[in-house]
């Protein structure tokens, strides 16, 4: 081995290592990646700035763009709404899995990235509303992709082998041939992200918009101490309250009971209008003093308990927010009562709370005058919330969540991503320049601003992409990987051909958490086709194998972009992917050993 490769070979390793134990941050390990390279005279200035020129890069940037759009124009607002509806009641395990498989399931039809880019806002708001820490349902959407992305042919690295078959004459794959393979390795993994992610998974708040507004959430609900008088309740057939209205049934009059939701099947209402009539069955999440809502419960045939913590979501479905509120020094409500004023029919917000002479008060709040120096706890939808904050009246002191500014362009940002789909699908563009027009569009379209584009973009991936790719042609030029190569085949070459087609696998895997999926595909396909046609195996089985190992990018955050999509809104860690990801490695191993064969015998 040479003296440049031995060179390389040790930036690989010291990379790794500086990666595992997090000393410096990821994004600056791959610039000194690229410094020692350039020092090390490996690479020629062009060569170490190859990276930042990559098709991977410029698709990066159109994803982003185009992610950034769907969440101004409401669209990943409306798939979490709708996620929220599957998911009422459910436990963590089904969501994990329900996320995952969604992951799964577009990356089927759609570069993995993309995939990810797609589901993981909508991840992070359904995490924000069910009071979940980011990071316990972002991992799964990232691993997710990276399963449903081994069943297709629409993946960087299996669309590379593929043209290596293709330009050796030989039976290539299409675009169903992975799912014989993929498609179990898949569903297992997903069951597995299902079972064991709650147990395995971290619980961090990042430093973002959501995990500030999750945090303000949990300060206001300690501070007017609402879990002590939350409940919940069903209304029976029996009920007086069937037919009629919330302003009809007069519970904040009669019993100073306020209904903060109302679930009816899969749809919630929070906070309901006065207006909404009641029905049989339906369940309510009411706020109150526990014998006022006892005798409600007692008067009106209401089936009450305390609630449930799995049901905690529901004060804030349908991106219903907490936010403080108090009167203005000049208001001209001081000494009217919430009821005078019609507060809930005028503004559209429940009053949870009311903060005067130093404590809460949370009955009969219709009733009670209001003082300057007050301070209201109101439930309700942002849009209502910010009205509230324009009104003289009042000061709105909680920072409010961002609200879609450009929700009228919805359909023509759903159209772009469609048509970025299909173009991808059937091979029209490279993925690179559809990823590009497609951000241009939604900028150009009024999808979003300039600014909002800009600011979508995650220079930390960018920077850990641009560093480390230019380290797979190092690799290759400097003799390191043929050596690497040739000392697998000594040790393995006399175990037949499971053995090559593990080692390969492996192989690969192990090259994949360092580099990238197709960059070691680049490296390890070209060497398992010519093993394959020297051995006389066939060369579809051991190329199924490389493409199984550069999709296993389950240990390491810099293996996929999917991974680093995750990683700062996750705020997740090294070691946090090698924690989830290893037994998923294992699974897929074992679907590599007994169920590849079976699809593509030797």
């Amino acid at each position: 081995m040479s003296g440049e490769a031995i060179f390389v070979l040790a930036i690989a390793g010291g990379a790794l290592l500086l990666f595992i134990t997090e000393l410096l941050p990821p994004d600056l390990v791959a610039l000194m990646v690229l410094a020692g390279l350039g020092l090390g005279g490996v690479l020629e200035p062009l060569e170490l700035a190859s990276g930042f020129g990559s098709p991977v890069f410029l698709t990066l940037i159109g994803i982003f763009m185009l992610t950034a759009a769907l969440q101004q124009t409401g669209v990943t607002a409306y798939l979490g709404q709708a996620l929220m509806r599957l998911t009422q009641g459910a436990g963590e395990r089904r969501l994990i899995g329900l996320l995952a498989l969604g992951a799964g399931v577009t990356s089927l039809m759609m570069n993995t990235v993309a995939s990810a880019a797609l589901i993981a806002p909508i991840a992070r708001r359904v995490a924000y509303q069910r009071n979940l820490s980011p990071s316990r349902l972002l991992m799964p959407v990232s691993f997710g992709a990276l399963l449903g992305g081994m069943a297709t042919l629409l993946t960087t690295s299996n669309l590379l082998l593929a043209s290596f078959l293709t330009e050796r004459g030989l039976p290539s794959f299409g675009l169903l041939d992975f799912l014989p393979v993929g498609g179990p390795i898949a569903l297992v993994g997903i069951a597995y992200l299902m079972i064991f992610g709650p147990l395995l998974l971290p619980e961090r708040a990042p430093a973002d918009q959501w995990s500030a507004l999750q945090q303000a959430r949990v300060e206001l609900t300690r501070t007017y101490r609402l879990s002590k008088r939350l409940f919940e309740a069903e209304v029976a057939h029996q009920s007086p309250l069937t037919g009629k209205t919330l302003r009809e049934s007069d519970l904040g009059r009669r019993y100073g009971v306020t209904v903060a939701a109302v679930v009816r099947g899969r749809r919630t209402f929070t906070p309901p209008e006065a207006d909404m009539r009641l029905q049989a069955d339906d369940w309510l999440l009411l706020e109150g003093r526990p014998d006022d809502v006892a005798a409600a419960a007692d008067d009106l045939r209401l089936s009450v308990s305390d609630l449930d913590e799995r049901r905690n979501g529901v004060l804030f479905a349908n991106n219903s927010e907490l936010a403080e509120v108090v009167l203005s020094p000049r208001s001209s409500l001081a000494g009217q009562t919430l009821g005078q004023i019609n507060f809930r029919e005028k503004y559209g917000l429940n009053v949870l709370a009311v903060w005067h002479g130093g404590r809460p008060y949370r009955s009969h709040l219709a009733e009670r005058p209001l003082q300057r120096g007050d301070a209201l706890l109101v439930q309700g939808l942002p849009d209502r919330l910010r009205v509230l904050s324009e009104d003289p009246d009042f000061l709105v002191l909680t920072h409010l969540p961002d609200i879609p500014e450009h929700t009228e362009h919805a359909a023509i940002a759903i159209l772009t991503l469609f048509l970025f789909l299909i173009v991808i699908a059937a091979n029209l563009l490279p993925v690179a320049l559809a990823a590009l027009i497609a951000g241009i569009a939604v900028v150009a379209t009024g999808c979003e601003t300039i600014e909002q584009a800009r600011n979508s973009i995650q220079w930390q991936v960018l920077f850990l992409i641009g560093g480390m790719a230019p380290l797979a042609v190092a690799l290759e030029r400097s003799g390191a990987a043929d050596f690497l190569t040739g000392l697998l085949l000594q040790t393995v070459g006399g175990g037949g051909p499971q053995a090559l087609l593990m080692a390969f696998f492996l192989f690969t895997a192990a090259l994949t958490q360092l580099t990238s999926g197709p960059a070691a595909t680049l490296i390890i396909g070209p060497l398992a086709l010519t093993t394959a046609l020297n051995y006389g195996l066939n060369p579809q089985t051991m190329m199924m194998g490389v493409a199984v190992g550069a999709s296993t990018a389950f240990l390491s955050p810099v293996g996929h972009p999917a991974n680093l999509l995750v990683m700062g809104p996750g705020g997740y860690h090294f070691r946090d992917y090698a924690r989830l990801g290893f037994p998923l490695m294992v699974i897929t191993a074992l679907g590599v050993i007994f169920v590849l064969p079976l699809a593509y015998p030797f």
